[in-house]
């Protein structure tokens, strides 16, 4: 049984939107923005993030998201993997990479991951609807 088929996200066939905040660090500098996500949850249970703005700090607004949609498998009963995750921002351009994030009581977390292009993302973003990783 492979391990990306065996969680998946839910509710399935519906819309999510996520707000929060992230960060992503390059070159020593770092840039903390508030997050608005959206994007939805297929029919076999994986996310894909379709669109994303940022406010906050000077700078965050022009944070732009390439490579979308994001897709978002669940690989255990806590991560999941969000891929092509790629950026661009005042401090540089993040990605193209893969993220695993955790997802607890429908809040996506994680800190001080690696991406490419020589950066560091955080973040904690509420999911509305709650997501959720089911056990097939």
């Amino acid at each position: 049984m492979k391990t990306a088929t065996a969680f998946h996200l839910t509710p399935e066939n519906s819309s999510f939107s996520g707000k929060g905040w992230t960060s992503a660090t390059k070159n020593g500098v770092s840039l903390k923005c508030k997050a608005k996500f959206q994007g939805n949850v297929d029919a076999s249970g994986v996310g894909h993030i379709t669109s994303g703005t940022f406010s906050g700090q000077i700078g965050c607004n022009t944070v732009g998201l390439q490579n979308l949609p994001w897709d978002g498998t669940a690989v255990s009963g806590k991560a999941i993997n969000i891929d092509n995750v790629t950026f661009t921002s005042p401090i540089g351009n993040c990605g193209p990479g893969t993220i695993t994030v955790k997802l607890a009581s429908g809040v996506i977390k994680f800190n001080a991951v690696p991406l490419t292009g020589g950066c560091m993302v955080s973040g904690k973003i509420t999911t509305s609807p709650t997501l959720a990783i089911v056990k097939h």
